[in-house]
C-alpha cells in the first residue's frame, strides 16, 4: 500500500567501531549504545571486526583509518566484498587530499577528522540508519507488490 512506511527495528541495527585503540573504540562504542537504540559493538583490532562480521554482517562500520596491519581503507574493501549493504563512516587524524578521495572512491559515507565531535557522528550516524529503513521500505513494498 502506497504511503505505509514500515520502520527497522532499532535494535536490528548493528554498528561495528573499529580502532586499534581500544579506548578509543569503547568510548565511540559506548557513547552510540547511550544515544543510540542501536546494537554497538567495538572492536580493537580491524581482523577480529573482520571475523566478526563474516558470521554476522553489521549494517555500519565506524573505522579509525591508521591501524597497524589492515588499514581502515583495506578492512573496509574486504566487508565490501562480502556484503554491499554496509555504508561506512570513517575517522581519520590525516587531513589530506588522498584519504578524501579514497574514501569517496570507496563509498564511505562520511569521513571524520580527529578529534571526533560524538554529536556529529550520532547525527550521522542517525542518517544512516533512516537510510536503511527507507531502502528495507522499498524492498518490502516490491515484495508485497510481487506477491
Amino acid at each position: 500500500m502506497p504511503g505505509v512506511i514500515i520502520i527497522m527495528d532499532a535494535d536490528k541495527y548493528r554498528i561495528f567501531v573499529v580502532d586499534d585503540e581500544a579506548d578509543t573504540a569503547d568510548l565511540i562504542a559506548s557513547s552510540l549504545s547511550a544515544l543510540t537504540d542501536h546494537t554497538v559493538l567495538s572492536f580493537d583490532s580491524p581482523q577480529n571486526a573482520i571475523d566478526s562480521y563474516m558470521k554476522q554482517p553489521s549494517d555500519l562500520v565506524v573505522s579509525d583509518l591508521n591501524m597497524p596491519n589492515i588499514d581502515g581503507f583495506e578492512m573496509i574493501q574486504k566487508l565490501k566484498d562480502r556484503n554491499l549493504n554496509t555504508d561506512f563512516i570513517l575517522v581519520t587524524g590525516e587531513k589530506n587530499i588522498k584519504t578524501v578521495v579514497h574514501g569517496r572512491w570507496l563509498g564511505v559515507s562520511y569521513l571524520f577528522f580527529k578529534p571526533v565531535n560524538i554529536d556529529e557522528l550520532t547525527q550521522a550516524v542517525g542518517t544512516m540508519y533512516k537510510r536503511a529503513c527507507y531502502w528495507e521500505d522499498r524492498l518490502k513494498e516490491v515484495k508485497r507488490k510481487q506477491g
